[in-house]
């Protein structure tokens, strides 16, 4: 029998985002909270184990699975009873996997925390359908998601550490950027889609937050603490970290802050499905 979740434990709470969207902001504020532990990015490790969980949980799987050591007798002895044997026969059944993955899951993010911390964690690689399979793990979790407007998200990771070759006057260098843009925009779509019809199969246990209202003087942050169950530490410990955002890719970037003009312009007039767009922005909270 696997152990009892400890309560805190099994009440996770899951960041999701972009890149370049503010989630390391997002995770400094939430982790002024003395009983919160909100990690960073484990590079999409839980992929395998939400995929793990929907193939043990579809339909087919359980009735397949619920057959048990009871009919191992099925699937040994001589070929000549292949009338009888039965390829699909398991030891165990989906809810024992279920339970194992979460306390893998648990055991893995709370090495080291005491049974008053709750944790969490911030990961810009997860879609909708992964997320969903988390929140199912974890009936008690809360997902908040975190979205950046198109503009600033693109401009941020077009500029984002370590690139520093920019082409943006030639006729290659230009279709080149068009279409690197072009794929950021899509893969934003599809992402915040995704998260999106999350929030409308569990919208009690779900937030939204736009990087534009993490600034001194906002609420939204404050207010977060109060969705996912918390009381909101004191507004000056919230505004202290919302005054000193850091890790600015212009800031630190000198072929960024050079050739800025031209990539707002190249942002500006994109060729993506704006109307699209503008109805999730506006779900989103973006201005």
């Amino acid at each position: 029998m696997q152990p009892q979740i400890l309560p805190r434990w099994n009440s996770p709470v899951f960041v999701a985002s972009m890149g370049r969207s503010g989630s390391t902001l997002l995770q400094r504020v939430m982790n002024v909270h003395p009983d919160l532990t909100i990690w960073g990015e484990h590079g999409g490790f839980l992929k395998g184990i939400a995929e793990a969980h929907r193939l043990v949980t579809q339909p087919d799987a359980q009735t397949n699975m619920a057959s048990g050591y009871e009919s191992r007798g099925t699937v040994i002895g001589p070929l000549a009873e292949h009338d009888t044997f039965k390829p699909w026969v398991l030891p165990f059944e989906s809810a024992d996997v279920t339970t194992a993955l979460r306390t893998l899951i648990v055991d893995a993010f709370t090495k080291g925390l005491t049974p008053n911390i709750r944790w969490g964690f911030k990961e810009v690689r997860y879609s909708g359908a992964e997320i969903r399979q988390l929140m199912e793990l974890f009936p008690e979790s809360r997902l908040v998601i975190l979205a950046r407007d198109v503009p600033g998200y693109a401009t941020s990771r077009f500029f984002a550490f370590g690139q520093t070759n920019f082409d943006l006057v030639s006729e290659e260098g230009l279709a080149d950027a068009n279409k690197k843009l072009h794929n950021m925009i899509d893969g934003w779509m599809k992402r915040y889609a995704g998260l999106l019809s999350v929030r409308d199969q569990l919208p009690e246990r779900t937030s939204v937050v736009a990087y534009s209202d993490l600034i001194p003087g906002n609420d939204r942050a404050a207010r977060l603490f109060e969705e996912i169950g918390e009381t909101a530490p004191p507004l000056e410990a919230i505004e202290r970290v919302l005054g000193a955002k850091a890790g600015s890719s212009f800031r630190h970037n000198s072929a960024a802050r050079e050739n800025r003009e031209r990539l707002v312009e190249l942002v500006a007039n994109a060729d993506y499905d704006t109307a699209a767009y503008d109805k999730l922005a506006a779900r989103l909270g973006l201005s």
